[in-house]
């Protein structure tokens, strides 16, 4: 891959091919000949060319194509459920699909909130696109701004447009419906399916790709509206997209490595080496070069774990464990240097402090 090939998140591919495998499309192409690691596909670090999707959707077009006995036309089929195969892939988009999105997502006061989250976190997703919310007149448009000229291109957006819809369903409890759906692309199938899937009507070869939404859809309060909880995962979602935009993959990879140790204790320059597939002397230097060392690494993942199990109310043992602490009095004195009280403190102090974050 060179330096500039554009490129998305592991995670995308990771969701569009537990999609395809639900939908019986599989791709027979081998991962590993691509330059992609099935395993890696979890880490929220890692990224794969977007060379490397376009090949393994083409090839699920065609196999579903193929499936019905279809010529390849660049009309996609609607396989047994009357879908095109886009808006099969968007309605399968899961919170594992997108990632800490999903939680930061949930928690939000409003769906505004929420489509805010989702335009900052999109470029660093699906690297091919960014999204931009505004108002007109009484309604509110996502637009999906798109780059490059890939085969797949059209079926990608289908599929986001569709998983953006599906996902607003699902958090408001199926209250959230579009007004209308715009594409820039000429239709894949009878636009009957498309609007039978999204309940509103759908135009094609339009100047944009956007979904538009009633301002009163995007001021209803969500049932899971947490603010604490969404504070945290908003702190979360702007450390993975600042530092995607920064290019420092090797801090992101670096927490993800110690996070994953931490229940076996404090974890060693070795360890972490090994689990990095890097010498020590590289991962030290490494280190060095972005400004930071182990010891100061994994003081900030506990920091931040410590804060996530807290709020969840995790019992203070289960906690000192799994951070690698081998007594609890040492999570406890990490907590008064981390936030200045115990943790035992700290937990009421932020109960009593939501209302106002």
């Amino acid at each position: 891959m060179s330096i500039t090939e554009p490129t998305a998140a592991d995670f995308y591919l990771r969701y569009l091919l537990d999609a395809l495998a639900g939908l019986g499309l599989s791709p027979s192409t081998d991962l590993n000949t691509l330059g992609v690691d099935p395993s890696a596909l979890a880490d929220p670090a890692s990224r794969v060319p977007l060379s490397v999707i376009d090949l393994v959707l083409n090839e699920a077009v065609q196999a579903d194509e193929a499936r019905l006995g279809r010529a390849a036309s660049g009309v996609s089929s609607g396989g047994a459920s009357g879908l095109p195969l886009g808006l099969r892939l968007g309605a399968a988009v899961t919170p594992v699909a997108l990632d800490v999105l999903a939680y930061a997502s949930m928690s939000s006061g409003t769906l505004a909130e929420a489509i805010a989250l989702l335009c900052q976190f999109e470029p660093y997703r699906l690297g091919y696109a960014r999204c931009e919310l505004r108002q007109e007149g009484e309604e509110a448009v996502v637009e999906l701004r798109t780059s490059g000229a890939w085969a797949s291109l059209p079926l990608q957006i289908e599929a986001a447009l569709a998983g953006w819809v599906e996902f607003g369903r699902w958090i408001t409890g199926n209250v959230s419906h579009p007004t209308c759906i715009e594409f820039a692309h000429p239709a894949r199938a009878p636009v009957a399916a498309y609007e039978a899937y999204f309940h509103c009507p759908v135009y094609f070869e339009r100047a944009r790709n956007a979904v538009h939404v009633s301002g009163a859809v995007l001021s209803r309060p969500l049932a899971a509206s947490n603010p604490h909880v969404s504070h945290l995962m908003r702190e979360e979602l702007q450390r993975r997209v600042d530092r995607y935009a920064k290019g420092d993959q090797f801090l992101v990879r670096l927490a993800q490595a110690i996070e994953a140790s931490l229940a076996d204790g404090t974890p060693t320059l070795e360890q972490i080496a090994q689990a990095m597939s890097l010498a020590p002397r590289q991962l030290r230097a490494q280190a060095s070069e972005a400004g930071t060392t182990l010891v100061n690494e994994v003081d900030a993942v506990r920091q931040r774990l410590a804060r996530q199990y807290l709020a969840a109310s995790m019992p203070l043992a289960e906690i000192s464990q799994r951070l690698g602490y081998s007594e609890q009095s040492a999570f406890s004195r990490a907590c008064v240097r981390w936030f200045g009280v115990s943790p035992g403190k700290w937990r009421p102090d932020q109960a009593a402090s939501t209302t106002t974050l």
